[in-house]
């Protein structure tokens, strides 16, 4: 079949247009972008820049953000401080100094820090944090506070150093102290006498703090009126240039407690009955009356007062520290049952025999239940000083300037033996403990003369040979040993430069601290 020109004409142009559709869709199916999917390492896309005042805006909310940290830290430390928490205050002060805070919060950190260090006793730290603020830019806040505790710790720790030189002390009972007036004229006179420091002894008793001298002495009925006067003492001796010490005796406190505890009273034993009697004293194993006595001892030193003296008028006898505290605590550390009845019979003597005699073994040929008492006497002993001990401790960390003695008895220093029995005391133990100094009182017959050549012999004899053969060589310091005199008239014992009169401190060596006791003579 024959197809005609024109159809044929037509059928080429249609081919021909389609060819061109075809090749002009391939052409734009290259040219399409190709698909990156996600996760490719493809350039990333470019982000549009902030605008000034948006980044402007997200520096302050940061800057806004840290200062509330700051105060965050700073608030949480001050809490920890006023709640005498001062471990956690350090901490939380030393994260905000390391994050740089504002000027003001800073020197307000450094400062809190710096206490904070004088409360743990942390010398070193604290003057470096005052450090910091006194050598800031003249007119900062906190410098002249600064600079001025700085001088106060250099001070302080020259004055911890050991006990004051040349100590001269009289030695008062509480209730000799006259009234104001008086007080003032008497403390004139002993600075021009020589003297250095009083000794206020507040006694065993506290009915001794009632029964005054006279009318213008000081009526005390509670612990408020006790430190109100002790107060008032204090600041009149240290403008007169004096030094004021209070003796305490640590078994006796608890007559001061507002609201005496007969959970606190000793237990003495009856040998002869086999029974336990409540005895007059205060129980030192018994943690509610530590606790009281902290107390009462910090009260004391808030006062100003220079230093306690720990006597020893109540000492814990063979028979005392029997309470049941007392005796659990034997128990749990030696793992032995204690039994008081088994112990101490009719007749028992731990000085009579070998036991007591110079150079004696204490344990050789021993029962069992002699063996038990020595071991019972040892940690009575050894706990009495620990708990004491304790008690400075606590104490020197918010008082570090005040000073801390402790009366030894002084067959402690000629007869170890009979002081372990009798008074549970342990010189050479005690004299390895960190207190300032020690005491030595002789036993004098108060009713003797003060002309009898006896009693001034028993004074050489006794006080020269313990202190010089024993305590003197143990502490090696003369300004830590104080040796208690009757005073004669009042005046000093010691023989002035170039006088012929007999002086029974003339073999003591120089720097000795000397009390002379009032009290008997009054």
């Amino acid at each position: 079949m024959t197809v005609s020109y024109h159809k044929l004409k037509s059928l080429l142009i249609m081919v021909l247009v389609c060819s061109l559709c075809l090749a002009g869709l391939v052409a734009c199916g290259r040219t399409r972008p190709a698909h990156i999917p996600s996760g490719s390492e493809a350039l990333p896309p470019v982000v549009e820049s902030v605008p000034d005042d948006e980044e402007q805006k997200l520096g302050i909310e940061e800057s806004e953000r840290l200062h509330l940290i700051h105060e965050r830290l700073f608030r949480e430390a001050r809490q920890h401080f006023e709640a005498q928490e001062f471990q956690q205050a350090i901490q939380e002060l030393t994260r905000l100094v390391a994050l740089h805070p504002a000027e003001g919060l800073e020197q307000d950190a450094h400062w809190l820090l710096g206490q904070s260090y004088d409360r743990v006793g942390d010398w070193e730290a604290s003057q470096k944090a005052y450090g910091i603020l006194a050598s800031a830019p003249f007119g900062q806040r906190y410098q002249a506070e600064s600079l001025q505790r700085i001088h106060e710790i250099q001070d302080l720790l020259e004055q911890i150093k050991g006990p004051p030189q040349q100590t001269q002390a009289i030695r008062f009972a509480l209730n000799q102290l006259p009234g104001t007036e008086g007080f003032d004229q008497g403390i004139a006179k002993m600075k021009q006498d020589g003297m250095t420091t009083l000794l206020i002894d507040l006694g065993c008793q506290r009915s001794d703090a009632w029964n005054a001298a006279s009318e213008s002495s000081p009526q005390l009925q509670d612990l408020g009126q006790l430190q109100e006067v002790l107060r008032s003492f204090t600041e009149r001796s240290h403008r007169a240039g004096l030094l004021l010490y209070v003796g305490v005796n640590l078994r006796c406190l608890g007559s001061w407690a507002p609201s005496e505890s007969m959970e606190w009273r000793d237990r003495t034993y009856q040998v002869s009955t086999g029974t336990f009697h409540a005895s007059t004293s205060f129980d030192l194993f018994h943690s509610g009356y530590q606790r009281f006595l902290l107390s009462f001892l910090s009260r004391l030193c808030k006062d100003g007062v220079n230093g306690l003296v720990f006597l020893d008028d109540q000492p814990l006898g063979m028979l005392d520290g029997m309470s049941p505290l007392g005796l659990k605590r034997f128990e749990s550390q030696f793992g032995t049952h204690f039994e008081p009845s088994q112990v101490f019979y009719q007749g028992f003597n731990p000085l009579a025999g070998p036991k007591g005699s110079e150079g004696a073994s204490l344990t050789s040929e021993a029962s069992s239940r002699d063996a038990l008492f020595w071991r019972w006497a040892g940690w009575k002993a050894r706990e009495r000083l620990t708990i004491v001990e304790a008690l400075v401790d606590r104490l020197r960390l918010q008082y570090r300037s005040v000073q801390f003695g402790l009366e030894v008895h002084p067959h402690a220093l000629t007869d170890p033996v009979r002081a372990l029995v009798e008074y549970a005391e342990d010189a050479m133990d005690a004299t390895g403990r960190p207190f300032s100094f020690f005491f030595v009182r002789p036993e004098l017959n108060r009713r003797s003369s003060y002309t009898d050549q006896a009693v001034i012999a028993k004074l050489r004899r006794i006080s020269t040979k313990a202190v010089l053969d024993r305590l003197l060589p143990a502490v090696d310091d003369p300004r830590r040993v104080w040796v208690s005199m009757p005073a004669k008239g009042g005046q000093r014992l010691r023989s002035e430069e170039g006088s012929s009169d007999f002086s029974p401190l003339e073999d003591f060596p120089s720097g000795i601290g000397v009390v002379h006791d009032l009290r008997a003579f009054s």
